[in-house]
């Protein structure tokens, strides 16, 4: 479908490779790619990719910490070193995995707070010790720069995006739905924009392992089963955060089981599966409202897109002809970690990326930091 459009640009004889890492707002797991950068520069192709669950101590210690705001400073510094580790194992196998010298490590962490009002975000992982046993460099803390800027540190995806699927003749847009949903408008000779529109899987999924004791929705099954509560809906589309004019970011911190259950304590009680089906409506709803009448491509990836019943409302939704990234030749599930590793090499270069459209920062800047390791 479309192929045509999407063809990857032929391979270099002498490219870059780097490793991208990405654990988001879902909190499912680690995703670790390698990839390697095409000899101009101008984009990176996936090589290998992997991910790993966290070990269930770790993923509920981080939704608590996320949910709450609280934990003490033992547990923190013992859950970054735990979860560095599990980062380590997946940077050694795909080091292995490499057909060439690994140039850097980019090293997103696992956000824990993000709070663009105060102007000041939070992500664990121990960059030095990762730079020390692999022997490479490593780019991580990518969204503080921008936020000493003055912008809102997120999303950053859309630099990448920007790269890897705008089209000299066609309007496009990426959306991510992650745990947050954030868009991305590909407009030729306009400025990439893009922002946070809203909750995603997030919310989803806290609803479905409260009420049926499984991570996620396969397939969407559980809300297809429901139908959409129209009070619910209108509740939830009532919060200030949604008619807020971008550039604005947002987090699991703000959208949390706290924020929904505030919202159903105003309606009538509801069947379980209908509160599901009516979070996937308010993704679509956010994603249609999102989208100028122009955009001709809607390119989808993330977690969610293995969702029918929410990639079937979106499609139902909105105008643009919706595919997955997978048309641009990048697996759904790792183009975040793609991303990171395109960021690393980008902020190995020291090469200044402009997000005044994006984020609001007040000029271009780096994104990142390196941590060299001693022998490196």
């Amino acid at each position: 479908m479309l192929n045509w459009l999407f063809k990857p640009s032929p391979s270099p004889s002498k490219p870059r490779y780097a490793i991208g890492l990405m654990s988001g707002t879902s909190l499912d797991g680690l995703d670790a790619c390698l990839v390697r950068e095409t000899l101009d520069g101008s984009r990176i192709e996936v090589v290998q990719s992997q991910a790993s669950e966290f070990p269930r101590s770790i993923g509920e210690e981080l939704a608590c910490i996320i949910q709450t705001g609280q934990a003490s400073l033992s547990d923190l510094v013992r859950l970054e070193a735990e979860y560095t580790d599990l980062v380590l194992q997946q940077c050694l196998q795909l080091i292995q995995m490499s057909p060439e010298p690994i140039s850097v490590i980019g090293f997103h962490g696992q956000t824990l707070w993000h709070d663009p009002e105060v102007g000041s975000t939070l992500q664990i992982g121990f960059a030095e010790r990762l730079a020390e046993q692999t022997g490479l460099r490593v780019a991580h803390q990518f969204r503080r720069g921008d936020m000493a800027r003055g912008g809102q540190g997120a999303p950053l995806a859309p630099l990448f995006h920007e790269t890897h699927f705008s089209r000299e003749t066609e309007n496009v847009a990426v959306l991510n739905l992650g745990g947050i949903a954030n868009i991305s408008l590909l407009i030729p000779g306009q400025p990439t924009r893009g922002w946070d529109i809203g909750p995603a899987n997030t919310l989803a999924d806290l609803w479905h392992q409260k009420h049926q004791q499984q991570p996620f929705d396969q397939n969407g099954e559980y809300a297809s089963s429901g139908l959409v509560n129209q009070d619910l809906l209108d509740e939830l589309l009532n919060d200030p955060y949604f008619a807020k004019t971008p550039p604005k970011s947002t987090g699991r911190e703000y959208f949390s089981q706290t924020w929904l259950d505030k919202a159903l304590a105003c309606v009538s009680p509801l069947d379980p599966a209908d509160v599901q089906a009516t979070l996937n409506h308010l993704t679509a709803e956010q994603v249609d409202k999102a989208l100028p009448e122009d955009i001709d491509i809607l390119v989808v990836c993330g977690g969610g897109v293995h969702n029918t019943h929410l990639m079937d409302l979106i499609d139902e939704t909105v105008d643009p002809l919706v595919v997955t990234s997978d048309a641009f030749a990048v697996d759904p599930d790792y183009v975040e970690a793609a991303c990171f590793g395109w960021l690393g090499l980008q902020c190995l270069d020291h090469r200044p990326l402009d997000t005044q459209h994006i984020t609001g920062s007040k000029t271009p800047g780096v994104i990142g930091s390196i941590t060299r390791p001693v022998t490196g």
